[in-house]
């Protein structure tokens, strides 16, 4: 039997994961700064906080973030980012499947750290939403990987 051909989701900049990293970032902040801390302390803190929102952003909506995602119902993943590099791998058990949030955790072939992929509601279509759903919920690993998985094409 044929499998089914693999999901491509074209993925835009998302409003949302914006938002809420600016306000969970800035949330931290605020409560690091309220905090009894010694003189200085918390403005340091703050400063770190305010790179890793910087950092945060970057990877949501920078050179490195995710343009377009090739997912195949034997969990194998393609991800294309905007500066064009296509990396292929496996999607990981842990990842999450929620109504307005999706994260892909999947380890790319060769390398030894995982890696996460934050896909909100109004990155793409919300029928395409609904299909990547249901491609990680269902979607079950091949033991033999097949040369014709369909995601593999670079």
């Amino acid at each position: 039997m044929k499998p089914p051909p693999p999901l491509v989701l074209a993925l835009r900049r998302s409003r949302l994961a914006a938002a809420l990293i600016v306000a969970s970032h800035a949330a931290t902040a605020a409560l690091l700064l309220a905090l009894p801390l010694p003189a200085g302390l918390p403005w340091v803190g703050a400063c770190a906080i305010a790179i890793g929102c910087a950092r945060a952003l970057a990877r949501a909506a920078g050179r490195s973030a995710p343009v377009l995602l090739h997912l195949g119902l034997d969990r194998r993943i393609a991800v294309t980012t905007r500066d064009a590099r296509t990396l292929c791998g496996d999607v990981l058990a842990d990842s999450f499947v929620g109504r307005w949030l999706t994260t892909i955790v999947w380890r790319a072939d060769g390398a030894r750290r995982a890696r996460t992929l934050m896909v909100m509601s109004d990155a793409t279509a919300a029928d395409d939403f609904r299909r990547l759903r249901v491609a990680l919920r269902y979607g079950r690993a091949v033991e033999s990987r097949s040369p014709t998985s369909g995601v593999d094409a670079t």
